[in-house]
């Protein structure tokens, strides 16, 4: 049976490295970039060179021209602790939780730590969550069942995310230092971040060429995220948001966060300030955290606080 409980992150080792490999690995550790994004980037829609189309012809569009629109998602009553979503082919409703301290802790240590030059970026670490997902198929494979490494993140407040916004825009050219300093004095200021929720990119995405990962959420938003925490793990279950920069009808909030993710992507990795931002940005409403780690009292159990 599960019961809700505060627990205490668990911290990792780390070794010492350069300067250089840090202000490399440190950026991909902090600024939500999935490992493969290092062999580089192309503007929206994706110009990566002969590519095959990969759309499945047997399901439902979710494409209005350039952009996609997820409609199987209902976030406005957020606010008031509820998203509803349509998982198995029915709507439902699901109460929005808060991370939990320990989570945060950990994390947010663990990202200080890279950037303070204490280790590499690894997968035992905060940036480099697994991603669950099931329930669309491409039309390459007998299973919908998909994992995926993501890069994942967070989104400030909503009465702060101007601020911060003008920050990022106001220091984009700045040298590395600064931007370090920049990106330190985010994670040590946890009254910035809106830990409801979290943030992540859809970076391959585009009409003719559709993840497995992508699908799955469009078709039954559910989603399950595991982080190593080295003895332990943590486990977050969510309803995930895809939100894409070009779609006319976001809402004021949904652009500044779109706005926000592709900013903090490219913050550390060059390239232009996102004006338009390119990327599909998601967002993931909490609902349930789990505290995996190999101790009595744990193992499994969850651990996430009501709001």
């Amino acid at each position: 049976m599960s019961h809700d409980r505060e627990t205490d992150g668990h911290g990792s080792s780390f070794a010492r490295i350069g300067r250089r490999a840090l202000l490399k690995l440190a950026g991909a550790a902090t600024i939500g970039l999935p490992l493969a994004a290092y062999l580089g980037r192309a503007p929206w829609p994706g110009s990566r060179g002969a590519r095959a189309q990969v759309v499945s012809p047997t399901r439902e569009s979710y494409w209005r021209g350039d952009y996609c629109v997820h409609e199987n998602v209902d976030a406005s009553q957020f606010d008031n602790g509820i998203v509803r979503a349509r998982v198995g082919g029915e709507w439902q409703s699901f109460y929005g939780r808060r991370l939990t301290q320990g989570f945060v802790d950990w994390n947010f240590s663990a990202r200080l730590s890279y950037l303070g030059g204490m280790g590499p970026m690894c997968l035992d670490g905060p940036h480099s969550g697994c991603l669950a997902t099931v329930g669309s198929n491409r039309g390459d494979s007998v299973f919908t069942l998909n994992a995926a490494f993501k890069g994942f993140g967070f989104y400030p407040v909503e009465s702060r995310l101007d601020e911060f916004q003008t920050i990022l825009h106001d220091n984009w050219n700045a040298n590395d230092t600064t931007k370090i300093g920049i990106l330190r004095g985010f994670y040590q200021d946890q009254s910035m971040w809106d830990f409801r929720v979290l943030s992540s990119l859809e970076l391959y995405t585009t009409p003719t060429f559709e993840t497995h990962s992508f699908l799955n959420q469009m078709a039954n938003p559910m989603a399950t995220i595991c982080w190593l925490a080295i003895p332990g793990s943590y486990e977050v279950r969510a309803v995930p948001r895809l939100m894409h920069p070009l779609d006319p009808n976001l809402s004021d909030l949904d652009r500044k966060r779109v706005l926000w993710v592709n900013s903090m992507h490219d913050f550390y990795h060059g390239g232009d300030y996102p004006d338009p931002p390119w990327y599909i940005a998601c967002v993931y409403h909490i609902v349930e955290v789990f505290d995996n780690s190999p101790y009595p009292g744990l193992m499994g159990v969850r651990v996430a606080p009501p709001l």
